[in-house]
């Protein structure tokens, strides 16, 4: 023991060689910095992304009878008439009656055709366009031309005219006569006289001080301008 206290154990030589080869990674000169979970080290491949679960997608509507565009037959198209359109005219031919004493629907064409309609329960309600989804197009004619003629016209058909110029001859005397300017006139076929192209519709009253429906009778073979359109409502 030497005289300034404890003398230190003296150390091999062959322990401090510190040559190319040491692995100085347990030296308390380095440390080893912690790697956030998720995130990959420096000479590893990323983890894996997870895959995601397909989204199940809600199977498209079937469209309802009043848009459907399938071609019926002649004879469907009748059967169909003979389970709504019946009904149709006998409800409009009711509420023509009825509106010689009381307003019958709120005074518009629509309306007059709604408040029918709605009365039929197996009917199928008009909807989207207000004057394109009355049921199935059975007739239509622009201007003197005929362009489609799938059934008979039928009491309890639907008949719309929009911008139609009629011109003709009624008994003697000339007659001129717009019919559905602007807004498209709506109406329900109460009689149909093919010989002579004749409708006979009940349609919405507009005229100030009479009653609210009325029956008007037009001439397919007199319309020079325009278009004419007839629907045959169907079951729901």
């Amino acid at each position: 023991m030497t005289q300034s206290g404890w003398e230190l154990p003296q150390i091999p030589s062959s322990t401090l060689d510190f040559g190319t080869d040491t692995d100085l990674s347990s030296s308390g000169q380095w440390s080893e910095v912690a790697t956030p979970e998720g995130t990959s080290q420096p000479g590893f491949p990323p983890p894996p992304v997870p895959a995601h679960e397909p989204i199940a997608l809600e199977p498209a509507r079937r469209p309802s009878s009043a848009h459907v565009e399938a071609n019926l037959s002649s004879d469907e198209l009748m059967s169909q008439w003979g389970r709504v359109g019946v009904q149709i005219h006998e409800v409009a031919a009711n509420m023509y009656e009825k509106s010689k004493k009381t307003v019958v629907g709120d005074g518009t064409y629509t309306g007059f055709i709604s408040a029918v309609v709605g009365q039929i329960p197996n009917a199928a309600q008009p909807s989207g366009s207000p004057h394109d989804a009355f049921g199935y197009l059975i007739y239509s004619q622009v201007a003197s031309a005929l362009q489609r003629r799938a059934s008979d016209i039928m009491p309890g058909d639907i008949i719309v005219l929009h911008d139609a110029k009629l011109k003709g001859h009624k008994g003697l005397q000339m007659y001129n006569q717009n019919v559905g300017v602007g807004e498209p006139l709506v109406a329900i076929v109460a009689d149909f006289e093919a010989k002579r192209s004749k409708v006979k519709v009940f349609q919405a009253n507009q005229h100030v001080g009479q009653q609210s429906v009325e029956s008007v009778s037009y001439r397919l073979e007199d319309v020079k301008s325009g278009t004419v359109k007839i629907y045959r409502v169907l079951e729901k």
